[in-house]
């Protein structure tokens, strides 16, 4: 079993593992990661120094000092430093997220699965690697509580990155739209009505629908299916529930309704979705 989580064949059997990897031109790290079936957890990824390639082919594409990338567990693998340049240093956290988290995952700009956000200025480009510093230290440490303060500072890196997505920042939501896709969050499994939604934020039923098209450009039903079906994928992965009962959890009473609409969403079924990922 490899011990080293830089080097091939190491098990991210944990919730949280975070690191850096320097890579230098032919040292014992200069080598192609690639996992085409992606892993168990999200990692997020952070360029330091010097320059990476993601992909290959027509896909690849390359990252600088600044980007970040997120990796979900179904996105493929394969990375390695820039070819004309010297080395390539990234800062990283593979993590298993907890499931109201769903909503921080979600990047607007993405290719071949994985997320990217870059361009930013010098000022956050210091605090985003800051919080990558102090994940690593604090979950490698022996300090009391190490693994909920490392959890704890991931939560507020995976917000500040998803505050810095350009549809975000451009666009702030209506409060009331907000307000009903909080309701819908905490009654995830519930089987509620748009009637029950709207009279939680005081509009009639049309309006909201309507309000809620405008600013999400889906229905409250699509959406509602969405974070559902995004909160299935995470407890495929990171538990051993059967699927009949992660549909239960998720709102789906019928486990052929479920099945479909998880199909539709994601092109596999539930089954063949935990096998790919897993």
């Amino acid at each position: 079993m490899q011990n080293d989580p830089l080097k091939p064949g190491y098990n991210f059997d944990a919730h949280l593992v975070a690191g850096l990897t320097p890579i230098i031109e032919g040292d014992e790290l200069d080598f192609t990661i690639d996992r085409p079936n992606g892993m168990k957890g999200f990692i997020i990824n952070f360029t330091s120094k010097g320059e990476g390639t993601i992909f290959h082919g027509k896909d690849a594409f390359d990252v600088q000092p600044g980007d970040l990338l997120l990796f979900p567990p179904s996105a493929a693998h394969y990375y390695q430093r820039k070819e004309d340049c010297s080395s390539w240093f990234h800062r990283w956290v593979y993590f298993r997220p907890r499931a109201f988290w769903h909503d921080w995952l979600n990047w607007q700009e993405e290719k071949n699965g994985v997320y990217i956000t870059r361009g930013l200025d010098e000022e956050t480009i210091r605090h985003i690697e800051r919080l990558f510093i102090d994940i690593e230290y604090t979950s490698k440490s022996d300090v009391p509580y190490r693994n909920d303060l490392a959890v704890n500072l991931l939560e507020q890196l995976l917000i500040r990155c998803k505050s810095l997505q350009p549809d975000v920042v451009s666009r702030p939501l209506d409060p009331r739209v907000i307000e009903a896709m909080n309701y819908m969050t905490q009654h995830l499994n519930q089987d509620f009505s748009i009637e029950d939604i709207s009279a939680h934020i005081c509009l009639s039923p049309s309006r909201l629908g309507h309000l809620f098209r405008d600013e999400m450009e889906m229905t409250i039903t699509q959406w509602r299916d969405d974070q559902r079906i995004s909160r299935a994928k995470q407890l495929l992965v990171t538990t051993n529930y059967s699927i009949n009962h992660i549909g239960r959890i998720v709102g789906y009473t019928d486990p052929l309704y479920f099945s479909r609409v998880f199909k539709r969403k994601s092109g596999v079924s539930p089954k063949l979705y935990r096998e790919q990922v897993t």
